[in-house]
């Protein structure tokens, strides 16, 4: 019989490779959600735009310290004109404020589109003005803490230590 304890063991086990894939998940989406519980306010898109990045910022921060500088989400703020962009290993997610439409234009992550600010959610939330009733997803609102969950959706924790050793069962 295979020992239990034995790190090729656990290696190869499917149920705990699948539990530490779960344990992961949730680790993460815990870790993004924490961010929309300081919202910030704003009454145009240019304030709502800051907001958003601000918020964004954060949670890539707080996605970085539980995955590792090296394999975190990379968040770049410029300037003039106001633009964020967001990348995780191979996604990318662009976003440009168009300050004369009050819109913001997303590319990436079949997020592709134009998005409107709801002024009357007290967390920065963006709309597809894109879609048709129709589709799937229409009004459903792009917060910061999703936009994470989305980029972030496939990332693995690294191995916990305490499953390296021997276990608290040694002989």
């Amino acid at each position: 019989m295979p020992d239990p304890f034995n790190e090729k063991f656990t290696a190869q086990n499917p149920i705990v490779a699948a539990a530490e894939r779960i344990r992961a998940r949730r680790e993460i989406e815990s870790a993004v959600d924490r961010g929309d519980a300081g919202a910030i306010a704003y009454e145009d898109a240019e304030s709502g735009f800051a907001a958003f990045g601000t918020m964004l910022q954060a949670g890539a921060k707080r996605l970085n310290s539980i995955l590792g500088e090296r394999n975190g989400v990379k968040y770049v703020r410029l300037e003039r004109p106001p633009r964020l962009r967001l990348r995780f290993g191979e996604k990318r997610v662009s976003m440009d404020l168009d300050e004369v439409h009050q819109l913001v234009r997303i590319t990436g992550l079949d997020l592709d589109g134009e998005w409107q600010f709801e002024p009357e959610k007290p967390v920065p939330s963006l709309t597809n003005l894109s879609k048709i009733s129709t589709e799937a997803g229409y009004g459903e609102a792009l917060t910061p803490s999703s936009l994470l969950k989305l980029v972030a959706q496939d990332a693995e924790l690294p191995r916990p230590p305490h499953l390296d050793g021997s276990g608290p069962l040694s002989f």
